[in-house]
């Protein structure tokens, strides 16, 4: 349409004598050319990257929404599914790669399972907590500290499992935490308190005699003294030993220290 009304207005120019054939067509070609040097240097690439953007958002939330845990969360929690969407469109929009912003969303997952946990079967809390030691050993070996961060995320951050830990590992993890989701859609299991308080007593007993006091620090992860190895340490010694007792008796010992709702 400009084109086209640029030629008529040099042709009408032309017919009235205003200016010569050459100006009229310079009158024509170079607010084209203009025009289309910002086309292409300008609008056009703009729309390639936000096309880009937009296939790599769609392409993130279709792998979201096939991957376990957050398949089965879309099902059971949808306004969490939604903030765990918004937050994952968020960072690939600000250029983060799809798999590393979906394994940045695990906290969000794990506060979710701190919710359920006390509603699972004992198998599934038993394996769940399994595997959380094993991912405790595997950062302890690469340092005190993202183990530790593992743990407090709310103090430190926490970390990225997909990065740190083996493929093995991240596999097991998404599949516990499904596993565990699907298991506690029940009402809250019921917890023998005192017998619950009993074993673990017995277990502090036997950790007293390797840590001493500095086992009471379990108890304040915040204090300004702590060692990160030494908390990382103690703490797989602790659940290490409540996996160890009798099925029941682990998974009582373990709602009452994991569930939000027990005390």
């Amino acid at each position: 349409m400009a084109l086209l009304v640029l030629s008529l207005l040099a042709l009408l120019l032309v017919k009235k004598g205003k200016i010569g054939r050459l100006s009229a067509l310079l009158l024509v070609i170079i607010p084209l050319a203009i025009g289309n040097g910002f086309w292409l240097g300008w609008v056009y690439p703009q729309q390639k990257q936000q096309q880009l953007q937009a296939a790599n958002i769609a392409g993130a939330q279709e792998q979201l929404a096939a991957t376990p845990p957050y398949r089965t969360i879309r099902q059971q929690q949808p306004a969490l599914y939604k903030q765990i969407n918004d937050q994952l469109v968020a960072a690939v929009r600000a250029g983060s790669d799809p798999t590393k912003a979906i394994g940045q969303l695990r906290p969000l997952v794990a506060e979710l399972l701190n919710q359920r946990i006390g509603r699972a079967d004992d198998d599934s809390i038993i394996n769940y907590m399994r595997l959380s030691v094993s991912q405790m050993q595997n950062l302890r070996q690469q340092g005190g500290e993202l183990c530790f961060k593992f743990l407090f995320p709310e103090i430190r951050g926490g970390v990225n499992s997909d990065e740190l830990l083996p493929p093995s590992l991240q596999q097991q993890d998404r599949q516990q935490m499904e596993a565990l989701l699907l298991a506690s859609q029940g009402p809250e299991k019921p917890v023998d308190i005192a017998q619950a308080r009993q074993s673990l007593q017995g277990i502090v007993r036997q950790l007293y005699d390797k840590w001493g006091s500095d086992l009471q620090l379990l108890n304040s992860p915040t204090a300004s003294h702590i060692e990160p190895q030494k908390m990382c340490d103690m703490t797989i010694d602790l659940y290490s030993a409540v996996l160890a007792l009798p099925g029941k008796q682990s998974a009582n010992v373990l709602r009452m220290m994991l569930s939000a709702d027990v005390r």
